[in-house]
């Protein structure tokens, strides 16, 4: 009834206007899934990088959201989206919120401001309405981590311009942010490690933790909450990124960023810890001959949080992931291909506190646009992970990764998914 409730209520929002100064499209995701893991899924409070399990697949509405742009007035326009996730307590919440500021250009440079809540510049893949994917169902890893813990609440300055001379195929872009409100990003990649999966945190979520030992009774961190909150201000430094991008007509497309959430390690509100998080990112995309797509993203960084120890502090993670997709559009259908390594380490000698973590993952995806309106799309998933932690989880799957859960863990998870999405809007799509 919940859920009903929520999608009556943005499909009323989907014809509200029809003026074109705004823009509303409401979509729904509805999907039926087969999942092949023993492990339960990280959204249930598990280990398992899926965003369904065994007893939690079958048909399912994956998403719904709401998405409005709108323009105030020549110069100033706004963007809003509310998400809707059934799972995790049914999380209907805001994704992005921001203002953004145009100024007419009176030269060749072009600038640009977002004040608000938004998504760092750094998806290559996840270019489509309300911050999804045109080509898969579900996001790379590096995306899919940014879709948990990172977002942009602050305001960020941009600049752009085509070239130095006429006519010029040369594009280049620049962009700084400074932030604030982003202090526990890096705690969910450290303790879950990397995921596959379509889901994004809205601005008040809080992610479940499997149960660490570290944050139980007899732990390190005893005080800590059974969750992450990934959007909390604690310890009041501004965190900034800075990144540039290039692109030659609409055949090539570099992006680089540098992001520093410059908090304080040792700082602590109501159960919620600061993380010390930093990492480069770059990613390209190409236009092959036969029309064919390729997307590659990379990133590299580190996370700290807790006392100074020594050489380290108390956790102290590196991590690091990179994907390349192929894709290729045949009049109404969309194939797409897509790789994923991803590694996660520590520097730390914490005990039961291991982030030991490889593995790499598939995605092959069908997308068949029958209208605007409605779209279909099939996608296989598997992703293999070593992660050594699991065989201090008390409670959990640990013995399916050995004699009495004391070897290092060995996982292979399969997900099949066939997704239905709906689109309803004021104007034409």
């Amino acid at each position: 009834m919940r859920a009903m409730a929520v999608l009556l209520l943005l499909l009323a929002g989907s014809v509200a206007a029809d003026d074109d100064r705004h823009v509303f499209v409401t979509g729904v995701d509805t999907s039926l899934v087969q999942t092949s893991t023993p492990l339960t899924s990280w959204t249930e409070g598990g280990v398992g990088k899926l965003r369904y399990d065994e007893d939690h697949d079958g048909l399912r509405l994956s998403r719904a959201f709401f998405d409005y742009r709108g323009r105030l007035t020549s110069t100033l326009n706004v963007r809003a989206t509310l998400n809707y996730n059934p799972d995790i307590d049914g999380e209907l919440d805001f994704t992005e919120a921001y203002l953004e500021f145009r100024p007419v250009p009176n030269s060749a440079w072009r600038w640009r401001a977002k004040l608000g809540a938004f998504y760092p510049q750094i998806s290559m893949e996840n270019v489509d309405v309300a911050w999804s994917t045109p080509y898969t169902l579900s996001s790379s890893t590096i995306n899919s981590w940014i879709a948990e813990e990172l977002r942009t609440i602050g305001l960020e300055w941009s600049v752009q311009r085509d070239g130095f001379a006429p006519g010029s195929p040369h594009h280049f872009g620049a962009e700084a942010a400074i932030f604030f409100a982003n202090d526990p990003t890096g705690a969910y990649v450290a303790w879950k490690g990397w995921s596959v999966h379509d889901r994004q945190t809205g601005l008040r979520g809080k992610l479940p933790l499997a149960p660490l030992p570290v944050i139980q009774a007899y732990g390190q961190l005893p005080g800590h909450d059974r969750h992450v909150e990934p959007f909390r201000e604690i310890d009041h430094n501004a965190g900034f990124y800075v990144g540039g991008n290039y692109r030659y007509r609409e055949r090539f497309r570099i992006n680089m960023l540098h992001y520093d959430n410059h908090a304080d390690p040792e700082a602590e509100s109501g159960g919620q810890y600061a993380w010390a998080t930093w990492f480069n990112h770059l990613g390209v995309q190409f236009a092959l001959p036969g029309d064919i797509g390729l997307i590659g993203q990379w990133v590299d960084g580190r996370t700290q949080m807790g006392p100074d120890v020594g050489p380290t502090r108390l956790i102290d993670a590196y991590f690091d992931a990179w994907s390349t997709l192929a894709t290729k559009a045949l009049g109404r259908h969309r194939v797409s291909l897509r790789y994923d390594d991803f590694n996660l380490g520590q520097y730390d000698t914490t005990w039961f506190d291991n982030q030991l973590e490889h593995g790499d993952a598939w995605t092959v995806a069908w997308l068949y646009q029958h209208s605007p309106a409605l779209r279909f799309g099939l996608e296989y998933v598997q992703i293999y992970t070593d992660r050594l932690a699991w065989m201090y989880y008390p409670d959990s799957e640990a013995a399916t990764c050995g004699p009495g859960g004391i070897e290092p863990c060995d996982m292979t998870e399969k997900q099949l998914q066939l997704t239905l999405r709906w689109l309803f809007s004021n104007q034409s799509l």
